[in-house]
């Protein structure tokens, strides 16, 4: 049984090893896990905590008394912990506690520290990983959240921008800065009775890593910078009006998405070879197109929500996920998704068939089209087309050519294509 034990630790090291996995500590992102936490073990959905600083983090939220609690310095793994120096640490407010750092995928119980709090509440947890100190203080106090949310600065050459709210959920706004300050306010103009919100600690660069999170502050001083921008672009912003932070990350476009769902081929399965990708537009890169058919519980089988799905950003459980508003939200047409947590919402279809979808990832909106029925099944298993026999020329004026996977034709030959003009979609039969 330890030989065994032993040969598949020795397996999963040298996976990780292969998929470039380092030994190091980043300074780049920390998470929160444990029982004491509100998603316990899952190390998949531990809580995300707020970079303020180079290797410095900051979590506020509810711990319950006497559970355990630690830190893990990736998601992708239990592979590199932050825990005590001391088994059984209860951390009490106002003090400071040493930390141990361990690349390890079996990590020993003797050094597998953990801290837990006397009494179940609220608190807010810093670790600064340059240091390898924690500490436990009283969650400050936060905002009464306005209705509406504005961005001013220098940043946006100190014009007023209304960041729109979305379903009551959250506002969100992608936004062209320049090196300078943002802050936030509560009015569309400056007048004195105007509010100004900035970060819990001075001139937070928003620049930086896979992104901000963090809670919001009301400024005492009027002419407090608030968020720092150092490099020029497109930042994508989101307030959610639930939890009372704020989120801004610099947009990047995608290379592919992924759609999975019990309505997809081979259903949950992300890691598939099944035609399952978005790929870029050609002639828009902040669009990702798929075509491809889907089917309410595929070829019959059992599957889990059979007419369900949502939209990876890579072939993993563990990064951004879209999802919809609402709940079975129907796909066809325009519909807008949220990447920022919440609930695991999907859209829905209704029937089976082909389908286009738009999916552009700066305006976070979904343009799903219904080619096509899927092909009638005969009873000897083989498929049955009915697609309409549409002769066009080349000539004819279509934009775009692609074919049944999706997958975009520059000269189509004599066969079946699916052709987009700009303005419909429709099946054509080139000879």
């Amino acid at each position: 049984m330890k030989k065994t034990a032993l040969l598949f630790i020795f397996a999963l090291t040298a996976f990780f090893m292969r998929a470039g996995m380092s030994n190091s500590i980043e300074y780049g992102q920390l998470y929160i896990v444990g029982e004491a936490t509100a998603t316990s073990w899952d190390l998949g959905s531990a809580a995300s905590m707020s970079k303020i600083a180079n290797g410095v983090f900051e979590w506020t939220g509810r711990l319950t008394g006497g559970k355990d609690f630690k830190f893990m310095n990736t998601r992708e793994a239990w592979h590199k912990h932050i825990v005590s120096v001391k088994s059984d640490v209860v951390a009490e407010i106002g003090k400071t506690y040493s930390l141990n750092f361990f690349a390890n995928w079996a990590l020993d119980g003797k050094y597998d520290c953990k801290f837990k709090v006397a009494e179940t509440g609220n608190y807010t947890i810093t670790v600064d990983l340059t240091s390898m100190r924690m500490s436990v203080s009283k969650p400050a106090e936060t905002i009464k959240w306005p209705e509406k949310f504005y961005l001013v600065g220098s940043a946006t050459d100190n014009k007023i921008i209304e960041i729109p709210d979305f379903y009551g959920i959250e506002h969100k706004k992608t936004i062209n800065l320049q090196p300078g300050f943002v802050k936030l306010i509560d009015t569309p103009t400056i007048t004195d009775k105007t509010r100004y919100f900035i970060p819990r600690f001075p001139e937070v660069d928003i620049t930086f890593g896979k992104g901000l999170n963090v809670y919001l502050y009301e400024a005492a001083d009027v002419n407090a910078n608030g968020w720092s921008v150092t490099v020029p672009g497109e930042y994508m912003i989101y307030l959610d009006n639930g939890r009372h932070t704020f989120t801004c990350k610099r947009f990047i476009q995608y290379n592919a998405l992924y759609i999975v769902g019990g309505c997809c081929e081979l259903a949950w399965n992300y890691w598939d070879e099944s035609n399952n990708r978005f790929i870029q537009d050609a002639g828009n890169p902040d669009v990702m197109v798929w075509e491809g058919e889907l089917r309410i519980g595929w070829a019959g089988n059992t599957v889990a929500e059979p007419s369900k799905f949502k939209i990876l950003t890579a072939q993993s459980w563990f990064e951004d996920t879209y999802h919809p508003y609402k709940a079975d939200m129907p796909v066809e047409g325009n519909s807008d998704a949220r990447i920022t947590g919440g609930d695991d919402l999907k859209w829905t279809i209704k029937r089976d068939g082909y389908y286009r979808m738009e999916f552009n990832t700066k305006t976070e909106v979904l343009k799903a089209t219904y080619i096509r029925s899927s092909d009638a099944q005969g009873t000897d298993g083989s498929q049955t087309a009915e697609t309409p026999d549409v002769e066009i020329s080349e000539e004819a004026g279509p934009t775009s050519y692609y074919n049944l996977q999706g997958i975009k034709i520059s000269k189509p030959q004599s066969g079946l294509y699916i052709v987009n003009d700009g303005n419909k979609t429709k099946n054509c039969l080139m000879r």
